[in-house]
């Protein structure tokens, strides 16, 4: 029996689903002209299975522990001649424990995360305004590459 628990709390440890994507666009003044840059944003959770089911008479210590991550990729251009594309990632935008098996908790993990769906587009407008000064630095550094 604690192999058949063990290997569905290995199976469980690390599940990621995606929950729901977000979209943002900006529009930057640069002296080469105006940069568009669009940000699509990705909420994946990933669940980990601890504790173990209880035997009869005892009580069971399982639970889902889950963690919502936030990945953003940035596609930015310049005119025709500049493009540029990042990665940006925050984790921990959100993150609980749920009683039971992580498989029969997936709906309600999900719930919760669109629940703090206002939380984790904030996380992702503060990733473009950071993203906001490396991207003018590598229009700058395009820009001063082809004026040579």
């Amino acid at each position: 029996m604690k192999k058949h628990v063990m290997s569905g709390l290995v199976l469980a440890a690390s599940l990621a689903a995606p929950a729901f994507a977000l979209e943002h666009e900006v529009v930057i003044d640069h002296a080469e002209g105006p940069i568009a840059a669009d940000y699509q944003g990705t909420v994946t959770v990933e669940t980990r299975q601890v504790g173990t089911a209880g035997v009869a008479g005892r009580p069971s210590t399982l639970a889902c522990q889950w963690n919502a991550r936030l990945e953003v990729e940035r596609v930015a251009t310049l005119g025709e001649a500049f493009r540029s594309q990042r990665m940006l990632r925050e984790d921990n935008v959100a993150n609980g424990t749920r009683p039971g098996w992580c498989e029969t908790q997936n709906k309600a993990i999900d719930r919760i995360v669109e629940g703090r769906r206002d939380t984790i587009r904030t996380a992702m407008l503060a990733l473009v305004e950071q993203d906001r000064a490396a991207l003018l630095a590598e229009a700058d550094s395009a820009a001063s590459g082809t004026r040579g």
